[in-house]
């Protein structure tokens, strides 16, 4: 249940200027249940990771702003990177989240969703989606997805905050403490590593 929580954290791309009032919610709608549509026609037993990698990828990854996510989790330690490793760190950050979306998506087993219209900032370049997934026995769980409208009219998502645990604040965190005893490069060796030893 806990790596498919992780998972909504990320969402399906949708809209244009001419959608602007109603595409984020659109976007979290379209995004959750083109996976749950497709998932539901597989059995757990018969979903392999080639399959729900391929979801991942076609629902999940083009919604992510990987390298705003990316810069917001390093915080300070951003700025001290340089080009090189920045471009590292976004590439083996997101093949680290393909890693975990997959495997929570692979315990997928009928959880359901309800999200509220959108709520915009006073420029309407950002909004929050506040949701509930239901699970089968009834227990709801908020989830609030925050976007931001990009250059190209798309909506992308920046964060989200599960059952109160936010994403860029998790893993900012994370990556804090990794990096007082290490530096970056060491840090995204590690990453790697974890990456490999998933798929052997």
């Amino acid at each position: 249940m806990k790596r498919f929580i992780v998972a909504l954290l990320a969402i399906l791309t949708f809209g244009s200027s001419a959608y602007a009032a109603t595409a984020p919610k659109q976007t979290v709608i379209t995004a959750t249940q083109g996976v749950i549509n497709e998932l539901q026609t597989l059995k757990t037993e018969d979903r392999t990771n080639e399959q729900v990698k391929r979801l991942v990828e076609t629902y999940i990854l083009p919604a992510i702003d990987q390298q705003r996510i990316a810069k917001l989790a390093l915080g300070k330690h951003w700025k001290k990177a340089s080009k090189e490793q920045r471009t590292a760190f976004v590439d083996t950050f997101r093949d680290l989240q393909i890693r975990t979306y997959t495997g929570a998506f692979k315990a997928f087993d009928g959880q359901q969703f309800d999200f509220k219209d959108a709520k915009f900032n006073k420029s309407g370049k950002k909004a929050v989606v506040k949701g509930l997934m239901i699970q089968p026995n009834g227990q709801t769980i908020p989830i609030d997805f925050r976007l931001y409208v990009a250059k190209d009219q798309q909506w992308l998502i920046y964060d989200a905050v599960i059952a109160g645990l936010g994403m860029v604040k998790t893993y900012r965190q994370q990556l804090s403490q990794k990096l007082q005893n290490s530096d970056l490069d060491t840090v995204i060796a590690g990453m790697r590593g974890e990456i490999q030893t998933a798929q052997r």
